[in-house]
């Protein structure tokens, strides 16, 4: 098979469009493109079928996905727009039975790895739009788009 190379931005707008634990580059874009089961089945051993939280190196993280509808819930809360930090706040306390000690330690940047992918997510429902982009709302506000 052949190797594209892709930068950052588009990568993660491939991710944004994967069906969490279901999903390679390949199905994506497949599904994309309208083109359908492909011919040659992926191995057994390939083969993601498991929604529950994955395995990475040292521990079990709780999927980047599961952290949309909390998100929502908090900011409809608060009239549609919070601020980053009081929403990380509620979203700990929601959230907290089901984070697990790997989510709760450091990442290589000193932030919390549950908030690093809480804050992925959040990147992904601006891209969606159904969050207004960073310029619309003052520095560290999260709010909604009149689409939700």
């Amino acid at each position: 098979m052949p190797t594209i190379r892709i930068d950052d931005e588009v990568y993660g707008w491939l991710q944004s469009q994967a069906r969490p634990f279901e999903d390679t580059p390949n199905t994506v874009l497949r599904r994309i493109a309208h083109l359908g089961i492909p011919s040659v089945q992926m191995p057994a051993t390939q083969k993601k079928v498991s929604p529950q939280p994955r395995i990475i190196g040292q521990g079990v993280k709780t999927p980047q996905s599961a952290f949309r509808e909390p998100i929502l819930k908090i900011l409809q809360r608060h009239g549609g727009k919070a601020d980053r930090i009081k929403v990380l706040k509620e979203l700990e306390n929601i959230m907290s039975e089901k984070l697990t000690e790997f989510d709760k330690s450091d990442i290589s940047s000193g932030t919390v790895r549950w908030q690093k992918s809480a804050e992925w997510e959040v990147r992904v429902m601006r891209e969606q739009s159904l969050l207004k982009q960073v310029h619309e709302e003052p520095r560290g506000v999260w709010a909604l788009t009149k689409k939700i």
